[in-house]
């Protein structure tokens, strides 16, 4: 069965074929003031299909790709205050043992970026808490792509994210780079493995 290794070397991969194929695309995404992730979704659901040829979920068990599962936390951390979370997208790991359930974020330098880092900030959290066991969780993954942030505002908040988990440095990896050659649409995929 297809599947992929490393969500955020997809992640990176995407971001390269965006920036080529799209770039008359890239400015007007500078223009918005806000937006949300559901574009994202779809984007990279249908190159993941494409480029990787993984199966789209059907009702069969024959499929390597979906969106919008709830996935089990593990109960035994402190401060679990739900049994699930929704995530928007899981991947068949390429070794077939297990999926990367991914959580996709779209925050905008504006007024609402401070909510909005927060709730990616809470989504990493629970992305870092999956039970491994009953979901066969290979990582949990938050992947933010960000629009309009200085670089200094931009690491200054992934380094928030990646250390708001609390979980051990070993257990998570950080990956960035930007969409375009200016700089004002970066991106950052934040990867624990289970």
């Amino acid at each position: 069965m297809p599947g992929i290794k490393d969500v955020a070397a997809e992640f990176e991969a995407f971001t390269r074929a965006l920036s080529v194929e799209r770039q008359e695309l890239i400015e007007s995404i500078i223009s918005l003031n806000n937006g949300f992730e559901g574009w994202l979704k779809l984007e990279f659901y249908f190159w993941l299909i494409k480029n990787r040829k993984l199966r789209a979920s059907r009702m069969d068990d024959e499929h390597d790709i979906g969106m919008e599962y709830k996935v089990a936390l593990d109960q035994r951390h402190a401060a679990m205050d739900r049994k699930t979370k929704q995530c928007d997208l899981w991947i068949r790991d390429q070794d077939g043992s297990g999926y990367h359930f991914v959580e996709l974020k779209v925050p905008f330098a504006n007024t609402n970026q401070g909510k909005v880092m927060q709730s990616a900030a809470d989504d990493f959290w629970y992305m870092s808490r999956l039970k491994a066991s009953s979901e066969k969780v290979v990582s949990g993954s938050s992947i933010m792509l960000g629009v309009g942030f200085d670089t200094e505002s931009w690491n200054r908040y992934i380094d928030y994210l990646s250390t708001y988990s609390g979980k051990p440095v070993g257990n998570i990896s950080v990956k960035s780079g930007a969409l375009d050659n200016r700089g004002h649409i970066r991106w950052a995929a934040l990867i624990a493995r289970c």
